[in-house]
């Protein structure tokens, strides 16, 4: 399985709003009209003019049919080109690969990036897969984990989803309570590149 995520930037944080509600339309084009699986989030306390786009696919060979049919979309690219003035062209995408998908999507999303050592590349997905593993299970919440397919490939994602931020708070106050948890960050030593490791939270606006 695949998802392809594009980071976009609005010109200021004053046009969110406007942008919010036409990028909630296109992905709505995309799963009406196409039978896609998009979603769409902005940032919680973290860079307020940041609207991420998510798509997920079986395969590459689904991905590939999904860009010919956008292509083709008139009402698509109509609603692309009015979106211009309000997105800087800072826009960034990427290709993940799922290692392990994580729960159903909520309304939060908890994403913690890294990257790895590419050296030792198999020792660092199996820590990987066992860090998603551990944190399932204190938590109750499948944890997902995937791999970079385009750009730097030495980077990884984990992906967790809650209801709310109280139930994410709680979440967080399990795991640093429990010792499993606290000892995989010595165990990262020469499998994770040192000060990689960082968190966003994502606020769905299409759940």
């Amino acid at each position: 399985m695949y998802v392809s995520s594009r980071n976009l930037r609005t010109t200021s944080a004053g046009v969110m709003p406007q942008a919010v509600n036409l990028v909630n339309y296109i992905v709505g084009l995309l799963n009406e009209n196409h039978g896609g699986q998009f979603g769409a989030a902005t940032q919680v306390a973290g860079d307020p003019a940041a609207i991420g786009v998510l798509g997920r696919y079986e395969t590459l060979a689904d991905y590939e049919r999904m860009l010919g049919a956008v292509a083709a979309d008139t009402e698509m690219q109509g609603a692309v080109q009015l979106a211009a003035h309000l997105f800087t062209n800072e826009t960034a995408d990427t290709l993940w690969n799922i290692r392990i998908p994580p729960d159903e999507p909520e309304t939060y999303s908890n994403v913690s990036t890294s990257r790895i050592t590419l050296t030792r590349i198999n020792d660092a997905m199996v820590f990987a897969a066992e860090v998603a593993s551990t944190v399932s299970s204190i938590t109750g919440h499948g944890v997902g984990l995937a791999t970079a397919a385009t750009g730097d490939r030495s980077r990884i994602v984990w992906v967790g989803y809650n209801t709310s931020l109280a139930e994410m708070d709680g979440q967080s106050a399990d795991l640093e309570a429990d010792e499993s948890y606290l000892d995989l960050f010595g165990r990262s030593e020469g499998l994770l590149i040192p000060n990689s490791l960082e968190q966003t939270i994502w606020r769905s606006t299409t759940v």
